[in-house]
């Protein structure tokens, strides 16, 4: 497999927000990890079985809000952890996640440069 193939699309941020999923009718506290505009780890009490669907939503530190994300799929898992993909996301609630991302990301360049 080539480097090109493995490389992700978007840039993670290392974080640890307060979240919950729906899964089955059922809503579970999360902790949500390493996120991108395209998906993110998810922390649960339990994990989910590959290509659930699940709903998210997760509160971005600050007072920034919470964002939503409609319909997201299981693409892995382990014992307590699984990596959602984003499959559905309203415009505001991209666009909040999408600044979120780039401040962060910008903060922790700066942080470098000095």
């Amino acid at each position: 497999m080539s480097l090109l193939s493995t490389r992700r699309m978007y840039r993670r941020i290392s974080a640890e927000y307060p979240g919950c999923y729906l899964a089955s009718h059922s809503v579970h506290q999360a902790v949500v990890r390493d996120i991108s505009l395209n998906g993110f780890r998810v922390e649960g009490q339990s994990t989910l079985p590959r290509d659930t669907i699940v709903k998210i939503q997760l509160w971005l530190p600050n007072g920034e809000g919470t964002v939503d994300i409609d319909k997201a799929v299981v693409r892995w898992r382990t014992e307590r952890e699984f990596g959602v993909q984003i499959v559905s996301i309203s415009n505001e609630a991209d666009l909040r996640l999408a600044r979120h991302v780039e401040h962060r990301l910008q903060r922790a360049a700066l942080a470098v440069a000095c």
